[in-house]
């Protein structure tokens, strides 16, 4: 009778009796042979499940590791010889070495600090037939050109692999939208026809897209004065390098179409930019394969070349015969728990830039061109060069497809939440976009819930998505602070240029989340004609309960903390939405008013005690969620947040129903 899943679990045990004390004292007390059985640490699968039965994960200290003897263990001495080929100076680090080993796996090695992040040296054995030793295992091999006819090939499989598996429904159905194809296209010729931007008129193509970082060198764009020009003939020698190598992709591919944001949006045509960008999801979404070149910084850094190739690491056993034993960089792109942790997570230059993000999310098919190898997704599984196999792994397209399918309104809530998580995080040259670059997405969560979008958050979703807080920095000299421009209003976690977090919830906790809070009236003024794009204006009529409070600031270590005093209640620590400052007001009668704003970085920071409003939110076991308020200085009428609260429901036993606006 096989065992239940629940007791399918990986157990920690003593060293193997099967092996003598006496083998037992062979092992290296620093790397254990690089052997993941029989140490203390050690972790054993049961033998119901079918990943390798030892696993041995070992911190090991850099600069103690640095010091063994050549003369020493041979296997240390490997380690050794590994890291001196990929972490460049990595002997005078302060740092730790991190060893994950599984029996009959390769070895995984990465040291930790900033300059190393996400880099990882995997160590193999380089034949099948002749292992160094029994629990090292052998990796597929990667070609060292990424535009080899090895790589294409591999190409052409994950793609055919995709559109002929019956199991790929959702890879099939995305691509049916109600928006447009692309009004243009760059048509990359033949032998007889030259390369040149065409004009689709409404028919439909089979087109590759481009997924790329414009960066700050020279790109050639389409502008109104060029436009003629560049529907007649575009010489290959005046494309960007990638752009080169973009069109060279999609001649591979047997594809003759593509997609470039910069050549196919006439660049200084305002109309034309805010109505193409707001197609953008659908032009992702319904392009036969997006090539993201993730590793390139801009137009200049191609995504064709060759990678760096594995190093032999001399190694011999006890008897003097040597082995191939090989290691090459990785980027660890593996979600957490490999395999069935999550998505993979692509890592380069382009991971970074907020109008990347809805590109990769959107798309039905995407190729990430990284540093070490190739990794290809849609919105059923994904695969990489290093584990080449085909299976319905989680995939950062099928997020939003995924959560459709589901008929579950909170599972597109909570994809939505962690888009904007991710979002929040990464860079726009031009702050004013915040809006236009996620409104693909915004408009495929608009179309699967039909919820008016308000401002970043939704009205279906409004008392969780008010409750986003911010991931406040670790360091005093960090901070966040508001902006300098508006760009939009303060309940919106677009008001800040800062990493954000939601409270994700289950089914269950669904259940007991009780919002007490209620929408009278919403407004938001778009700028162009894009609905989901920039916004000039937008506010918040809210019903809900209110107490008055004192907001105290204090600073602790070089960081300001900020609590609430409330009559007949204990201190509550608020997460404040960046540096605040008290301020005065006028009120319509002419008087000041003392309150509490988003500090600016010419503000001087100073310890403060005043008052401000606090609404509860939403309420869920005994606890009570909402906002911190401080009069508006745009509306002396409205409240603009600074911060979030939570706390017992007895810190807020004494409310007043009240109606606010928050601007």
């Amino acid at each position: 009778m096989p065992l239940p899943k629940s007791l399918r679990r990986p157990v920690r045990r003593a060293a193997s009796s099967s092996l003598t004390g006496q083998s037992q004292r062979k092992k290296c007390r620093t790397c254990n042979n690089l052997d993941p059985r029989d140490h203390t640490s050690s972790i054993y699968q049961t033998e119901a499940a079918k990943e390798p039965r030892a696993s041995l994960n070992l911190v090991l200290d850099a600069l103690s590791l640095a010091k063994t003897k050549q003369s020493g263990c041979r296997f240390c001495n490997a380690l050794i010889l590994a890291l001196d080929a990929f972490f460049e100076n990595w002997r005078g680090t302060r740092g730790r070495v991190n060893v994950v080993m599984k029996e009959n796996a390769t070895i995984k090695v990465s040291v930790d600090g900033q300059r190393w992040k996400n880099e990882t040296v995997e160590i193999y054995a380089g034949s099948a037939s002749r292992t160094p030793w029994p629990t090292l295992g052998t990796a597929h091999h990667i070609p060292v050109d990424s535009g080899s006819d090895e790589t294409f090939d591999f190409i052409r499989r994950c793609i055919q692999g995709c559109i002929a598996n019956p199991k790929h429904t959702a890879c099939r159905f995305a691509s049916k939208s109600s928006i447009s194809a692309p009004k243009r296209l760059v048509d990359v010729g033949r032998s007889s026809s030259p390369i040149r931007i065409m004009d689709t008129e409404g028919r439909s193509f089979q087109y590759a897209a481009l997924s790329h970082c414009w960066g700050s060198s020279p790109l050639l764009t389409t502008r109104k004065s060029n436009w003629a020009e560049l529907a007649v003939n575009i010489s290959f020698s005046v494309l960007p390098p990638l752009f080169q190598d973009a069109i060279i992709i999609t001649r591979q591919l047997g594809l003759r179409y593509i997609w470039i944001d910069s050549l196919c949006i006439i660049q200084d045509s305002l109309r034309d930019w805010e109505t193409e960008s707001f197609k953008m999801g659908s032009i992702y979404q319904n392009s036969y394969i997006t090539i993201s070149a993730t590793n390139s910084g801009d137009g200049s850094a191609r995504c064709l070349g060759e990678r760096r190739k594995p190093v032999k690491i001399p190694f011999q056993n006890t008897t003097g015969k040597e082995f191939a034993l090989r290691a090459r960089k990785i980027l660890d792109h593996l979600p957490d728990n490999a395999p069935n942790g999550g998505p993979a997570k692509p890592i380069g230059p382009l991971t970074s830039r907020a109008w990347a993000l809805q590109e990769h999310v959107l798309s039905t098919r995407i190729l990430h061109y990284t540093a070490t190898e190739l990794l290809f997704e849609c919105n059923t599984s994904y695969r990489c060069e290093c584990m080449p196999e085909r299976k319905a792994y989680p995939t950062t397209p099928s997020l939003i497809p995924k959560a459709v399918a589901s008929k579950k309104t909170g599972a597109v809530w909570e994809a939505w939440q962690r888009i904007i998580e991710q979002y929040s995080t990464r860079h726009l040259t031009v702050p004013g976009d915040k809006f236009p670059a996620i409104s693909g997405i915004a408009s495929k969560i608009r179309k699967a819930t039909h919820s008016d979008y308000l401002a970043g958050l939704w009205k279906g979703n409004l008392a969780s998505d008010l409750l986003w807080h911010v991931s406040l920095p670790t360091s005093a000299s960090s901070g966040h602070f508001a902006l300098d421009t508006w760009r939009a209003p303060s309940f919106s976690w677009a008001s800040l240029d800062a990493a954000v977090t939601f409270n994700i919830l289950d089914d269950e906790e669904r259940e007991i989340f009780v919002p007490t809070v209620s929408l009278l009236a919403s407004s938001t003024a778009p700028t162009g004609f894009n609905p989901l794009g920039t916004i000039s204006d937008a506010s918040l009529t809210l019903r809900g309960p209110t107490t008055s409070a004192t907001l105290c600031s204090e600073q602790n270590h070089g960081k300001w903390d900020y609590t609430l005093m409330i009559k007949g209640t204990s201190m509550i620590q608020i997460t404040h939405d960046c540096m605040l400052v008290e301020t005065d007001v006028k009120t319509e009668d002419g008087r000041e008013q003392r309150t509490v704003r988003r500090g600016q970085p010419n503000d001087l920071s100073r310890q403060f005690k005043a008052p401000v409003l606090c609404l509860g939110v939403a309420r869920y076991d005994n606890f009570i969620a909402g906002l911190v308020l401080g009069v508006s200085e745009r509306n002396i009428l409205a409240w603009e947040r600074v911060g979030t609260f939570a706390a017992g429901t007895e810190a807020l036993q004494n409310t007043q129903e009240q109606e606010l606006i928050l601007v």
